[in-house]
């Protein structure tokens, strides 16, 4: 009954990551172990005494009786084995996925805070400027596109600070140049940002929840910052909002 409750529990631990490593590698030498034991020490069936009986179909009764009586712990031997092999390959399992998902996720976190490519020309470049592009078919008002504008360009800036402070210091030198642009359509804005990523160019797009004015998961205000030559081949046929 015990075996059965750890052996139950296991995939409920393996949900955290920081015991999953021990309690599978416990239930792996658990399962190794209990596999050596059956193949080491193997049940063995007493044979059924013979009744000495003349009548052939009394003997053939008995040979059926012997016979099953040794298939018996034979097969339960074997569904031990099996249930043992089964508990290692999954322990296995466990182990391997959690260590594929903690690779995962220090992949994603040195992808986030690796430098961004803008970091080397903040080095020869002196004029940036952040350029802030607004959805005019939204139809928001003055207040709401001030608020989504300090949205977008707070969001750039926390970008920024940790995978390109350089620019960011750059840019504040120049008197943290900010203008503000206008596009007819969410499509629009995409394909703008598609070209700034071509050129290596930061963006932040400031997606509402809508609670106020327009639909939720409106994408509203994006902000472009970078180099103002580099800036303006993205936005510079823009009109000013």
């Amino acid at each position: 009954m015990g075996a059965t409750t750890s052996v139950l529990s296991l995939p409920v631990a393996a949900s955290f990551p920081g015991a999953a490593t021990a309690i599978a590698g416990a239930a792996g030498c658990f399962a190794l172990g209990y596999f050596l034991a059956l193949a080491r020490f193997p049940i063995h069936a007493a044979a059924a005494p013979d009744s000495g009986d003349d009548d052939s179909e009394d003997d053939s009764d008995e040979d059926d009786d012997e016979n099953s009586g040794r298939a018996r712990p034979a097969k339960r031997a074997a569904g031990r084995k099996r249930t043992g092999l089964r508990l290692l390959f999954w322990s296995r399992n466990v182990v391997t996925k959690s260590d594929s998902a903690r690779e995962a996720e220090r992949a994603q976190v040195q992808t986030a805070s690796a430098p961004l490519e803008i970091e080397n020309l903040a080095k020869i470049i002196e004029d940036f400027k952040m350029v802030l592009v607004v959805r005019n078919d939204l139809k928001m008002g003055k207040g709401k596109i001030a608020a989504q504008c300090s949205h977008a360009t707070l969001g750039l800036f926390k970008k920024l600070q940790q995978r390109a402070p350089k620019s960011l210091r750059r840019w504040e030198r120049c008197g943290q140049v900010k203008v503000v642009v206008k596009v007819e359509s969410e499509e629009d804005m995409l394909v703008l940002q598609g070209r700034a990523k071509s050129m290596n160019l930061p963006t932040h797009i400031t997606i509402d929840a809508g609670r106020t004015q327009i639909a939720p998961n409106s994408r509203t205000v994006m902000a472009i910052l970078g180099p103002a030559d580099m800036v303006d081949d993205v936005t510079g046929g823009l009109k000013l909002l």
